[in-house]
């Protein structure tokens, strides 16, 4: 059982999710038809073994040192 259900793991599904989980303390089924999180910007590598941006490129801009800051919890540099 769930105390959620999000249909879409695309920025804003995966974000829902994840703040519903970590401040809410809430349990989330997060369920896509694809079998990857992230929607149209997702990276992966190909049979040669480089990164490369499956749906095309992406680009994300921001000035604001939270969003940042929220954001860096997810990657890696």
């Amino acid at each position: 059982m769930f105390d959620w259900l999000i249909v879409g793991a695309g920025f804003a599904g995966s974000v829902l999710a994840e703040r519903i989980a970590s401040q809410r303390r809430e349990s989330v089924l997060l369920i896509d038809r694809r079998n990857h999180v992230g929607g149209n910007a997702y990276d992966c590598y190909d049979e040669a073994g480089i990164l490369i941006h499956r749906y095309g490129p992406h680009i994300f801009h921001t000035n604001a040192r939270s969003i940042i800051d929220y954001l860096s919890q997810f990657t890696e540099w």
